[in-house]
């Protein structure tokens, strides 16, 4: 009986089309004939709460799986979702990517995700749209709120500022709601309603999130009216030819992580029982963090909205996420003696900021009054000037910021005097 069953499992086995680029026996790894429908569906239903501790098939730390495309193709046709989750060559490379190549990247992306999906979850559910666009910020930002494309684009959910503002994202120099998580996450729920109102497809509407509408309109018109993603492909920007694989890429990794060996990374600082206050711009940061027995690089990690570490002024109030039991502690601190402690510490922080700032002029001004400068004419070079007024090359050079020997008539050169 027990060699029939080997058999079987054998058999099943190489039906699935099940490889690995380290050496794992069959018989170490006889959980990985018993994958059927019921067990896939069963899992895609359940929250992503894998833990290194679940290693279910047995692997090796070194194990990499690999999987036939038509088990692959099999998986994702069994998630049950809204939006349409191909497999194809487009497709192919992309969850080689996440489950080869990128293994570190995916691992600490599932860290995150136990941290950030319920949030997108539950606004996705509140808003009835698809919650697999959560994925969507795994290819934006890789779930970190302090992504900056090089073009501008700004947090979780990579917003530019223009757009940001359509949908709400209040942006200055020290306060940026693209990086607030809950606000930038309504914001691209509502962005996605309504492309999917324009397309009633929800890959179109994937892809008019990373390129525009007016790119999308474009490549449908030059594939004749279609409205197939795979059929207008062709005629997208690049980039946007691989966004929607690399989202369906998302999807397959986030809920087959486990078949393919790979967990959530450790990531100590991740405090998953969060709250939230409401501050406004009475309260110093530093003395805020102090009442509630933090620091403040904890609570300005925790809340990247944040820009220069300071709540900003004409903003009714600021929403701050922090742990759960401070935002008890932040109840019980929130009177108008706290509040007077708080500015009498910021007040008392001025004052010495405008101190150090006055001896820093006074320090500039003397410096000044003891030196005087010259026009350097023409011939002039910086060894002659320097020969001139008893001074070295290198002195002359510190006292002018200069960063080379070059010089020109007509420039201004301080001289100790």
């Amino acid at each position: 009986m027990e060699r029939l069953k080997r058999i079987l499992i054998a058999s099943t086995m190489a039906f699935m089309g099940i490889t690995a680029y380290a050496q794992i026996s069959p018989i170490e790894n006889e959980t990985l004939s018993l994958i059927d429908t019921n067990t896939i569906k069963l899992q895609s239903k359940i929250y992503n709460s894998n833990n290194k501790s679940i290693n279910k098939y047995n692997f090796a730390d070194t194990d990499v799986p690999v999987y036939s495309d038509s088990l692959i193709k099999y998986r994702l046709s069994v998630l049950e979702s809204e939006i349409s989750l191909d497999y194809n060559q487009y497709v192919k490379p992309y969850i080689d990517l996440y489950t080869i190549r990128r293994r570190t990247l995916s691992s600490k992306i599932l860290a995150w995700s136990k941290y950030y999906f319920p949030m997108f979850e539950e606004a996705l559910d509140r808003a009835n749209m698809p919650l697999e666009l959560k994925y969507l910020a795994v290819i934006e930002s890789a779930l970190n709120p302090l992504a900056t494309s090089p073009v501008g684009a700004a947090g979780m959910w990579q917003f530019m500022a223009p757009t940001g503002r359509m949908y709400g994202l209040k942006t200055n120099a020290i306060y940026d709601e693209r990086r607030d998580v809950q606000k930038s996450t309504e914001a691209a729920i509502k962005y996605l309603r309504n492309s999917y109102n324009l397309y009633k497809d929800w890959l179109l509407v994937i892809a008019s999130y990373n390129c525009g509408p007016g790119n999308v309109n474009k490549a449908i018109r030059k594939a004749g009216g279609s409205k197939n993603f795979w059929e207008i492909q062709r005629f997208l920007p690049a980039e946007t030819r691989g966004y929607v694989p690399a989202f369906i890429a998302a999807t397959y990794m986030m809920n087959y992580s486990v078949e393919h060996n790979i967990y959530p990374a450790e990531i100590s600082s991740i405090n998953y029982f969060t709250d939230t206050i409401h501050v406004d711009a009475s309260y110093n940061l530093t003395a805020l963090a102090d009442g509630l027995g933090m620091n403040k690089e904890e609570l300005l990690d925790m809340n990247p909205a944040l820009k220069r570490g300071v709540i900003p002024f004409g903003i009714d109030k600021v929403t701050l996420t922090v742990p759960y039991d401070k935002a008890i502690l932040y109840a019980s601190l929130n009177t108008e003696d706290f509040k007077k402690s708080a500015n009498e510490k910021l007040i008392a922080m001025n004052k010495q900021i405008a101190i150090e700032k006055k001896e820093k002029l006074a320090s500039k001004s003397k410096h000044s009054k003891s030196s005087k400068h010259i026009v350097v004419k023409k011939g002039d070079t910086i060894g002659k000037i320097a020969d001139r007024y008893n001074i070295s090359v290198k002195k002359l050079q510190q006292i002018n910021n200069l960063k080379s020997n070059r010089i020109h008539a007509g420039q201004r050169l301080f001289i100790k005097g």
